[in-house]
């Protein structure tokens, strides 16, 4: 073999034709708005870690926020780019702010469930649940689980007793026996079991049988997904930027399946989480940069309650929602949804 060709074989870039090339981001360097959180920050705090935003020839500055919804206050003043939930996306666009999900980072919904505290037994008659006293935060859609499970199992969802309280004080109330069952998410369901409390359930399965029952797509008690968001501005004016933002991030996903405990090692760092909650939230995810059926039917779960409760004043659509151009650009097959299709 020659040596020209030995040096072809082994160095394949100098082969590639420059159409191929990525081009150029036309925003190097630039804040976005990021939650320590492995439900919303995954793949961002892999990413960050390993350097991966800057082999896509980009510099992120985190604006950590401490949560979704202080997200969703943020870009609603203008900020451009972030992550979030898909009732963000919805909530700003019935404000009439031109923000878009680029695509779906995981989905959450078995991050967000039902505990019982410790003193509470439901066997598998569900009327058991009727009269028990529930802490839950307002303003989510978590409560739709009991409507669900009351529509499947016959019981009186409106005699459950709700509570409104922030998730910590609930995980206390419930441990002591203040009130009989916590509806959060985690790492609160994972903290009240650690009390002794017993997962009942979660958006996408069930334990109350005694052991878990995975609901399939279209029987699921709740749909969530976290995602990325970002200005139309942005979606038109830089595109390349955000081409790069999201090659970064199938990078890191790829790395976190590939080698989960180095990329835990690297979420610790981050996200600054203790080892063992991360790992309970980590699990419950289904990781994936992709816009898929699942990320449609949390969009359009989580706008029919938005509606119902008169939180927005008029339904909004994935179709105008959903803009996967800068996905298909990326990655053509993590697009199997597309509007109009």
């Amino acid at each position: 073999m020659s040596i020209t060709r030995r040096l072809l074989l082994a160095t394949p870039a100098l082969i590639i034709p420059p159409t191929l090339a990525h081009a150029a981001p036309e925003e190097k360097e630039f804040e976005f708005l990021g939650v320590r959180d492995p439900q919303l920050g995954m793949q961002l705090a892999v990413a960050e870690h390993f350097g991966l935003f800057r082999e896509e020839g980009i510099n992120l500055t985190f604006r950590w926020q401490p949560s979704g919804g202080d997200v969703l206050t943020v870009m609603g003043s203008g900020f451009p780019i972030g992550v979030g939930s898909q009732f963000g996306q919805i909530a700003l666009a019935a404000q009439g702010v031109p923000v878009k999900i680029l695509c779906g980072l995981a989905d959450i919904s078995d991050t967000q469930g039902i505990v019982l505290g410790p003193n509470t037994k439901v066997g598998a008659d569900l009327k058991a649940l009727e009269g028990k006293r529930v802490a839950f935060t307002q303003g989510n859609n978590s409560p739709l689980m009991f409507v669900k499970l009351a529509q499947r199992f016959g019981f009186d969802h409106s005699k459950i007793q709700m509570i409104n309280m922030n998730p910590s004080e609930g995980v206390i109330a419930a441990s002591k026996g203040d009130v009989d069952i916590l509806l959060a998410w985690q790492p609160f369901l994972y903290r009240l079991t650690t009390m002794g409390g017993s997962l009942f359930a979660t958006g996408g399965a069930t334990y109350f049988t005694g052991s878990k029952v995975a609901l399939p797509e279209d029987a699921k008690l709740l749909y969530s997904h976290s995602v990325i968001l970002a200005h139309q501005s942005w979606i038109d004016g830089k595109p390349n930027t955000l081409a790069a933002l999201l090659r970064a991030l199938i990078k890191a996903d790829a790395r976190f399946k590939a080698d989960r405990a180095d990329a835990m090692v690297a979420l610790q760092r981050v996200l600054r989480i203790e080892p063992e909650p991360l790992k309970v939230m980590t699990e419950a995810n289904r990781y994936g940069v992709r816009i898929d059926q699942p990320l449609v039917n949390s969009y359009r779960f989580t706008n029919d309650w938005a509606v119902g409760i008169k939180r927005i004043p008029a339904a909004q659509k994935p179709e105008e929602g959903i803009n996967s151009a800068i996905l298909d650009q990326v990655d053509r097959s993590l697009v199997t949804w597309r509007a109009g299709a």
